[in-house]
């Protein structure tokens, strides 16, 4: 068993991998939902021939 030092920077550590972990979710679905709302937007041209 590492010391209390130790499992303390680990501990740190791995809070810092989930924090960014977060972050690329948050963006992930920021991302999905400007793509889901352009969508209509690109058939609608598509269908009047503005592509």
């Amino acid at each position: 068993m590492p010391d209390l030092e130790e499992q303390s920077r680990i501990v740190a550590y791995l809070d810092g991998l989930q924090a960014q972990v977060d972050a690329l979710k948050k963006l992930q679905a920021q991302t999905a939902a400007e793509l889901d709302a352009l969508l209509p937007a690109i058939l609608d041209r598509a269908f009047k021939g503005e592509l």
